[in-house]
C-alpha cells in the first residue's frame, strides 16, 4: 500500500521519453466509491488548465518517482468531464473532520492509504488527544468535502465485519444523517459508546496492520525499478553525474550499467541520471 504522502510531490517521468513531466500536486479522489481517480500533474503551465494522469494511466508508483510509459498518458481535464465533476466536489479526506451518524465528532483525518488499484484502503485518524487511530474503508459511510462519516452504534456489525462489501456512500449522504441523528436518540441509551466502536474497529484490526507492516515492498514499486533498469541499462549518460560530496557515479558519455544504477540510487541521484541520458 502506498500513503498520499508518498506520492505527493513525486516527479512525473516518462519511460520511453526519459524526460521528466512535472510533478505530483494533490490526488483526485473519486467520493462516490472511495478511490483515487487521478494525480494532479503541476506541470508548471497551470495557465493552460490542469493536467491529470488518470490512475489508470500509471507505469508504476516508485519510490524515487510517477512513472507513465508516454508524455500523451497526462491529459487535460476538459479530455475526462467526469473528473470535472470531482474537482467540483473538492473532497481531499486529509484534514476533514470524521463525524459518526450518531453525531459524534472523533478527530481529523491525517493520512489515507490506497492499493494497486487506488482504492482507499484505510484512513489515519487523530483523536483530541493526539492518540492516532486506523479506520478502514468498511466502516466509511461518506467521503464529504469537510467531513468524513463513519458507521455508529447502529452500524456495529457493518463495521465488524471487514469481509463485508463496500458501503455504497451514495446511500447515506452528508444532509439525510442530521435527520438519521434525531431518529436515533431515544435509542441511545441501548447501544455501544461511539468510543466503543474505535476501540472494537482497532482491536480487529490489531493483526491485520501487524500483517501489512511486515509485507514486502509495494509491487509498484518493484515495477518501477525493473523498467528502469531496463530502461537505462545500455544507455550513455548525457552528463558526468557525481555524489553530493563530489565521488563519481558516471562520466559523460560512459555506458550506464548495473553497479552505475545501484551507485545513483544509493547516492539519490537515480531521477538525475534518469533525466541525463543519450
Amino acid at each position: 500500500m502506498k500513503k498520499s504522502v508518498d506520492i505527493i510531490g513525486q516527479p512525473v517521468i516518462s519511460i520511453t521519453e526519459g524526460k521528466e513531466l512535472g510533478n505530483v500536486k494533490e490526488l483526485l479522489i473519486n467520493q462516490t466509491n472511495g478511490t483515487i481517480a487521478a494525480l494532479v500533474i503541476d506541470d508548471g503551465k497551470w495557465y493552460l488548465g490542469a493536467r491529470l494522469l488518470p490512475f489508470e494511466g500509471i507505469a508504476g508508483l516508485g519510490e524515487y518517482a510517477v512513472t507513465v510509459n508516454t508524455s500523451e498518458d497526462i491529459i487535460a481535464v476538459a479530455d475526462r468531464p467526469e473528473f470535472e465533476k470531482m474537482f467540483e466536489a473538492g473532497v481531499k479526506v486529509i484534514g476533514t473532520k470524521v463525524l459518526t451518524r450518531g453525531g459524534k465528532i472523533y478527530g481529523k483525518i491525517i493520512e489515507l492509504r490506497i492499493d494497486n488499484s487506488g482504492k482507499i484502503v484505510t484512513c489515519d485518524m487523530e483523536k483530541e488527544d493526539s492518540e492516532v487511530v486506523e479506520i478502514p474503508a468498511q466502516s466509511i459511510v461518506t467521503f464529504g468535502k469537510e467531513v468524513l462519516i463513519i458507521a455508529d452504534s447502529s452500524d456495529s456489525n457493518e463495521v465488524s465485519n471487514k469481509n463485508s462489501a463496500d458501503v455504497n456512500v451514495e446511500a447515506a449522504p452528508v444532509k439525510p444523517v442530521i435527520d438519521t441523528v434525531a431518529a436515533s436518540q431515544p435509542e441511545v441509551i441501548e447501544t455501544p459508546q461511539p468510543e466503543e466502536i474505535i476501540e472494537e474497529i482497532k482491536a480487529e484490526n490489531k493483526e491485520d496492520v501487524k500483517e501489512q507492516e511486515q509485507q514486502p515492498v509495494d509491487d509498484s514499486a518493484k515495477k518501477f525499478d525493473d523498467k528502469h533498469r531496463k530502461f537505462l541499462l545500455g544507455k550513455k549518460a548525457a552528463r558526468r553525474i557525481e555524489t553530493d560530496n563530489g565521488m563519481l557515479i558516471i562520466e559523460q558519455g560512459a555506458e550506464i550499467t548495473e553497479e552505475v544504477l545501484q551507485k545513483a540510487k544509493l547516492a539519490g541521484k537515480f531521477v538525475e541520471l534518469s533525466m541525463n541520458i543519450q
